[in-house]
Formats: C-alpha cells, sequence, structure tokens
C-alpha cells in the first residue's frame, strides 16, 4: 500500500510539474509574442498578374502592425481564394516581422461567348472579364447554355476535352496565330465550324478528324493567300476525300 501511494505521489508531483512548465512556456510565449520585433511591417505578395497586390491584400485581411504569433495562414488564403482568377494561394509567416502571399493564377485559354464575354480557364472554369479587355485569344461558343454560364462556372468535362484537344492542335498547326480565327462554334455534335477574322469565310471541319482538317485547313488557306480570286466565303472539310469551296 505505501509503495502505491508513493507511485501516486509521484504521479501528482511529475503531473505538476508538467503542467507547471506547459503553463510557464505558454506564458514566456504570450511575453514573447508581444515583443515589438514580432511585429508586421512588411507584407510581399508574389505571382499576381491580373490581380492587382492591393486587392489580394485587402481580400487577406493582412495589415502591417499585426502581432505575428496573430496571423492566421489558413483563414487568410481561404479568403483570399475567394477570388475565381485565385487558383492557388500559399500565406507564409517569415519571422521576425515578414509576410509572404504567394498566388497562382488562372491562366485563360479562350473566351467563351454565352451571352455574355467570358474568359475559359484550362481546367473550365468561367472568369470574368477586366474593364478595358484586350485579348487575342479566340471566341469560342456553343460550349455552355447560356442560362447556364456564371462566374466561377465549370464547363463538362467532355467540353472541356473537346475545346483543349481541338485548340492545342489550332495553335500547333499555326490556323490560330497566322489566320486570326475570330470564334469557333462547337455547337455540333461532331462538326465545328470556324468563322475568321475580317472576312466573310466560314469553315466546317470534322471534329473527329481534327489534326488532319486542320492540317487540310492551313494548306487550302495558303493556296487561296496567293489565288486572284481571293478566299471563298465557305469551305467545307467535313468529307475525307472531298474539299468544298464556295464562292
Amino acid at each position: 500500500l505505501r509503495r502505491c501511494l508513493s507511485y501516486g505521489a509521484f504521479a501528482v508531483v511529475l503531473g505538476a510539474v508538467c503542467v507547471g512548465g506547459f503553463v510557464a512556456s505558454r506564458g514566456a510565449l504570450t511575453r514573447l509574442s508581444a515583443l515589438p520585433a514580432f511585429t508586421v511591417r512588411s507584407i510581399e505578395v508574389c505571382g499576381a498578374r491580373r490581380i492587382s497586390t492591393g486587392e489580394i491584400r485587402r481580400l487577406s485581411g493582412l495589415c502591417e502592425g499585426a502581432r505575428m504569433f496573430a496571423v492566421k495562414p489558413a483563414v487568410a488564403e481561404k479568403a483570399i481564394a475567394g477570388n475565381c482568377w485565385i487558383r492557388k494561394v500559399r500565406v507564409a509567416r517569415h519571422f521576425p516581422d515578414k509576410l509572404v502571399i504567394a498566388v497562382e493564377e488562372r491562366e485563360p485559354i479562350a473566351l467563351v461567348n454565352a451571352g455574355r464575354i467570358f474568359y475559359l480557364d484550362k481546367e473550365g472554369v468561367l472568369l470574368p472579364l477586366f474593364k478595358g479587355t484586350y485579348s487575342e485569344l479566340p471566341v469560342i461558343s456553343g460550349i455552355i447554355a447560356n442560362a447556364d454560364a456564371s462566374v466561377g462556372k465549370k464547363i463538362s468535362e467532355e467540353n472541356l476535352k473537346r475545346v483543349r484537344s481541338f485548340l492545342a492542335e489550332a495553335w500547333k498547326t499555326d490556323v490560330l496565330s497566322a489566320r486570326h480565327v475570330s470564334q469557333i462554334d462547337f455547337a455540333g455534335a461532331s462538326d465545328i465550324k470556324l468563322k475568321m477574322e475580317n472576312s466573310p469565310m466560314l469553315v466546317e471541319i470534322d471534329d473527329r478528324q481534327g489534326p488532319v482538317e486542320l492540317k487540310r485547313l492551313k494548306g487550302l488557306l495558303d493556296i487561296f493567300d496567293n489565288s486572284s480570286e481571293g478566299a471563298p466565303r465557305r469551305i467545307n472539310l467535313c468529307y475525307d476525300n472531298l474539299a468544298y469551296a464556295q464562292w
């Protein structure tokens, strides 16, 4: 019994020491966090291109003069991620007095015409335009109903795959960059219609043979550029053995 009491007394003493040490350490941390040296003096924002650093700082709720130990990175990250242009964000504390906000913005691959014009990023997210927007990206349509289109909305995986595949081949064959395609209509189940910039020409191609059809189109456009008859009003490349052109 005495041995049990001895062990019990030792456990009580050890527990008291641990609790006392914990309380003392918390007190030391509280005093440390209150020191002027651990005051936020610098907030750095990196990775921002379209969203201003001022807007990112505003969203974060962080400001100079705050206590470093009072900053909650996860809370600031969630607030910044509320902007649909932000794909990833990380807030880091660099002691004793600096905060770094690193963001990765969404990268648009096209403009979308769905009653209103949106940007479309590579993950299929619809993004808002900025004031005074100028873009050389192609305008696409037929991938989402006007009534369903809104900022932050994602297009279907099927349509996203179709758009990304076609655009990749179109840039590769130089059809987009050299010919300035003004609009790409994906409304058809298997055919795609292209409208050329500053031209009445309408081009129809078979989506199922995109790479082959785009190479054929590139060759035809080069021929028409050097033709005295000029470019046709319509080119249909939906046939395997025929390119139909109509002036």
